[in-house]
């Protein structure tokens, strides 16, 4: 299998609040984690006659690192294949692949089409596009069939066409209704739609998550792996490990690893003027306008918020942190804070790692000491963001 070399550069800070446990091709988009997908994509062009150069790629990547942003496709894979020897790629001043030995007898090669991820938002922004185009890239890994009554359930109505709804082996749908008009459905190994559920596509659920009784689920959205949801979800995305068992509404919205949403925590996601959007910006310490009409909330790995939580339009909330209180979250929460309402203080580290390392157990993982120590450095290299507010 193809060895894939990753490293990170400095536009992660667009990315706040998701840092190093995403970083290194771990960040999932779509089906799949970065290194997972160049890897796939290089099985696939191994199996095609129309991917002729797949080996000359495979050589390449063998001698450099790929910027962990870069999402692949097959433009990418192309432009790869004509690098030389010690040449580099860029998209503008961004380095996009680096050879372990550079010729300094080569100029970079420009390549102005690479999707490299900027924001929180892409994830739900190109959530459906990122599923269409692996389609078959998951038909492949899991091993999925299209949906057949006879052997998948005859109490679930499918809506639109059933051959764009693919079930991998383990995969459970119970008397719900699947609609397939806007764009496919995946329902990966040993996950499980509960009775009674509306699902509408484009939309993945990736291994052993389980969508629970009577939710509404609107497209595009993913949910990674070993997840539970409930309530209404709509075009949002969480990247694995995460809770959002009850009702309430989540839009737009992306959620990261270890959290875990209250009953009856709700999202706003439309500002009552309609406006534009604005987000904390992590680069500039300010907040900066999306240019989107739709945004809820975006939230870093091991938060969790009680029942009834609020979240208002165009929320970020960083790593660690654990919300209470009656009225709206803080537009922008600093990393490991504690409260809520006008009642904050610090989340004491021994206590995050604590927590943390039981909720990973139920989920069979275990939080490294590796991991720890890198926590431990967020924690004090976000230090002043939580002082700012005192």
């Amino acid at each position: 299998m193809m060895q894939c070399t990753f490293f990170s550069d400095k536009h992660w800070d667009q990315l706040y609040p998701f840092t190093f446990p995403h970083q290194e091709g771990r960040m999932r988009w779509g089906a799949f984690t970065l290194d997972k997908l160049w890897k796939e994509m290089a099985t696939h062009a191994m199996s095609s006659d129309k991917h002729a150069n797949a080996e000359d790629v495979q050589q390449i990547l063998t001698n450099g690192a790929v910027n962990d942003r870069w999402v692949p496709d097959w433009s990418a894979w192309n432009i790869l294949s004509k690098l030389q020897s010690g040449q580099s790629l860029t998209c503008g001043e961004v380095v996009l692949f680096q050879p372990v030995e550079s010729d300094t007898n080569l100029d970079s090669m420009e390549f102005d089409d690479a999707h490299l991820i900027a924001h929180p938002t892409d994830f739900f922004i190109d959530c459906g596009m990122a599923l269409k185009s692996q389609t078959a890239l998951i038909q492949t890994h899991w091993k999925t069939e299209s949906w057949n009554a006879a052997l998948h359930g005859t109490h679930t109505t499918i809506i639109g066409d059933a051959e764009q709804v693919f079930m991998a082996p383990g995969a459970q749908v119970l008397a719900s209704t699947l609609n397939t008009e806007d764009g496919p459905i995946f329902i990966g190994p040993d996950a499980e739609i509960q009775e009674g559920c509306h699902i509408r596509g484009p939309f993945l659920l990736d291994e052993k998550s389980v969508v629970k009784m009577g939710s509404r689920v609107y497209g595009a959205t993913s949910i990674g792996p070993q997840c539970r949801i409930g309530g209404e979800v709509s075009n949002s995305v969480l990247l694995g490990y995460s809770n959002k068992g009850h009702e309430g509404f989540l839009g737009n919205s992306v959620i990261g690893h270890w959290c875990n949403l209250g009953a009856d925590t709700n999202t706003s996601n439309l500002k009552n003027n309609y406006g534009d959007v604005r987000l904390w910006d992590a680069a500039s310490s300010s907040m900066r306008p999306t240019g989107l009409q739709f945004c809820g909330l975006i939230m870093g790995d091991h938060t969790k918020c009680a029942i009834n939580t609020m979240f208002n339009t165009g929320t970020i909330v960083g790593n660690g942190c654990v919300l209470v209180g009656h009225s709206f979250v803080p537009k922008h929460v600093p990393p490991f804070s504690w409260g809520g309402d006008e009642n904050w203080s610090e989340h004491r580290f021994e206590r995050f790692v604590e927590t943390a390392s039981m909720v990973m157990e139920r989920r069979q993982q275990s939080l490294k000491d590796e991991d720890s120590k890198r926590w431990l450095l967020e924690f004090r290299n976000s230090s002043f963001l939580r002082n700012e507010r005192k």
